[in-house]
This record gives C-alpha cells, sequence and structure tokens, in this order.
C-alpha cells in the first residue's frame, strides 16, 4: 500500500545521462520530514512534512538527504466531511488509521511512516521525477507517507448500495505548499480494499478528483489499475474485483500535477464499491476502511 535534500536551489539538472535531483519526503531517523515523535491517529488534524534534497534521486542511485537551505514543507488537511460524526473513528476520512484494532474499532497508526504493506521489487510502479526514469526514485524504505483510511461505517449504517456504478463523496484532501511549488509528483500506494464475509467479497477503492483550476494529471507509472480519465483530472480504479493490493486489485502510481507557482492541490476524495456480492461489513464487525498512503516529490528547483 504506499516519497529529501539541498546542495543548490537552482533549476534541476542532470549529473549524466538521466539523472536528476529531487525534493522528497523522507523518515529515516536521521532525516525526517516529521519531526519525531510522531503521533497515532485516528485523526483529522493538518498534517505538516518537510521536503529534503536527495542528489541523484531521481534514480536513487545514491541516498544524500539534505535540508534544504530555505525550508520547503506541505501540509495535508481535510475539508467539507460529510461524515463527521462517525462511532469510534471521529470522521470518514483520518489520517493514521486502519481496520483491525477490534471488530468496531479501528486500528491506530503512525500518521506519518513507511510501513506501505508492498515493497516495489520489479521498480516499474513509482517515479520520483517528472522527467523518470520511471519506476525510479521512490524508496518505500526511506521515502514517507501519510496515511489516510476511509471508513465504510458511514455506508454501512446508511445499508448505501454496493453496485458499482455508486460513488460517495467524503470531502477534500488539501495539499497546501508553504511556497509555490513546480511540477508536484504525487505517489499513491494501494487505493483499495476488499471485506470477505461468509466468502462473499466486496471490494471498494478511493478515487480522487484534481478540482485546482487550470492544472491537469498525467500518470507516470503505476500498474493497469491506476487510470486517470480523458479530463486528466481524475485518479480512477478501472478494474473489477477491487483489493488491497498493488500486485493484484489495488490501484498504485505516481502522477504529475504539471504546472508553476503550485501552492495549493485541492482533491474531491471518494469511495467506489465494485459491485461484489458481499457487504460493507456487520453489525458486530463495523470497522472496515480503505487505508493507503500518499507522497510527494519534485524536482529540484
Amino acid at each position: 500500500m504506499c516519497a529529501v535534500f539541498i546542495l543548490s536551489a537552482g533549476a534541476a539538472h542532470a549529473q549524466g545521462a538521466n539523472v536528476l535531483s529531487t525534493y522528497e519526503l523522507v523518515q529515516d531517523g536521521v532525516n525526517n520530514s516529521y519531526q519525531p515523535p510522531v503521533p497515532k491517529g485516528p485523526t483529522s488534524i493538518p498534517q505538516t512534512m518537510a521536503f529534503f534534497y536527495n542528489k541523484n534521486g531521481s534514480t536513487d542511485e545514491g541516498l544524500y538527504f539534505q535540508k534544504l537551505k530555505t525550508e520547503l514543507s506541505v501540509t495535508f488537511s481535510f475539508d467539507d466531511q460529510p461524515y463527521v460524526n462517525v462511532p469510534q473513528h471521529v470522521t470518514g476520512m483520518t489520517f493514521g488509521a486502519a481496520s483491525g484494532a477490534s471488530s468496531t474499532q479501528v486500528r491506530a497508526v503512525p500518521v506519518v511512516n513507511t510501513n506501505y504493506y508492498y515493497a516495489d521489487t520489479a521498480r516499474k510502479i513509482f517515479t520520483a521525477h517528472p522527467q523518470g526514469p520511471v519506476g525510479k526514485g521512490v524508496n518505500l524504505f526511506m521515502n514517507a507517507g501519510l496515511q489516510v483510511f476511509l471508513s465504510a461505517k458511514p455506508l454501512l449504517a446508511a445499508n448505501a448500495s454496493k453496485s458499482d456504478t455508486s460513488r460517495y463523496y467524503y470531502g477534500k484532501l488539501r495539499l497546501q505548499f508553504n511556497r509555490p511549488v513546480t511540477d508536484p509528483v504525487l505517489s499513491f500506494i494501494g487505493l483499495g480494499a476488499t471485506t470477505n464475509f461468509g466468502n462473499k467479497r466486496l471490494g471498494f477503492a478511493t478515487e480522487l478528483e484534481l478540482q485546482s483550476p487550470s492544472l491537469t494529471l498525467t500518470k507516470l507509472s503505476g500498474n493497469e489499475e491506476m487510470q486517470i480519465d480523458m479530463s486528466k483530472t481524475k485518479i480512477l480504479h478501472s478494474k473489477t474485483p477491487i483489493t488491497g493490493n498493488c500486485d493484484n486489485g489495488a490501484a498504485c502510481g505516481s502522477v504529475l500535477v504539471k504546472g508553476s507557482q503550485i501552492s495549493t492541490l485541492v482533491f474531491g476524495v471518494y469511495l467506489r464499491p465494485d459491485g461484489g456480492p458481499g457487504v460493507w461489513g456487520t453489525e458486530k464487525v463495523s470497522n472496515s476502511g480503505d487505508m493507503w498512503h500518499i507522497t510527494v516529490s519534485l524536482p529540484e528547483q
């Protein structure tokens, strides 16, 4: 499921054939985008992470994280949530949560971590730099991701339709940079989940729609499940059935937001079922949801 820095702050430049430096999010105990200790969720409080410089970060042939001379950070926040009184889960969309603490409550996990439940061993899913190389530069052991959880409990309570044409709005995810940036790359790990009751499965996945005017999305890398629509503003799950595994049923990959002087990115967030014969949960087991990670990288700038 499942993005540090400085020598200069000039334009991105090659250091050999297609070897470029990046700004990334990292949490390796020495270089920390989120100052320890990292709290556990579930919480809907905004979370801020600082970028580091990574020399040759487009390939990760060398990991040389350094602090930036001028701090650059991104703050993730939720707003416009329709589900704001979810028993035990607080809100429908939270940071630092996963299914499994009990039959009714979510499990508290660090809001920022490198536990993606996935290893991109083939190095083809995630890309750090807008110019590539494709499948390189995101190191899931060091690049920190913000953990997001969409609870299915409100849909269970409402007995919401499980048709694959149904789609449920969960609010907005906002990324606010403390100073304008150019060409941010967003990597998403694990958009998808599955319930299984009585050997009947229901899959569902988070989908996102870019709402920032005049900006579009380009898929740099990822599996077949991650799809950008023709408007170039929607990150969709393209297959059925949906699962939580990047290798088989979850949408995973990296997308470029092309543009300069970008201070804010706003995404509408939705949960879509796959029409399977299963259920959102039961009266006794009501802690299901879609847990995924997002990490961000930038070309040197």
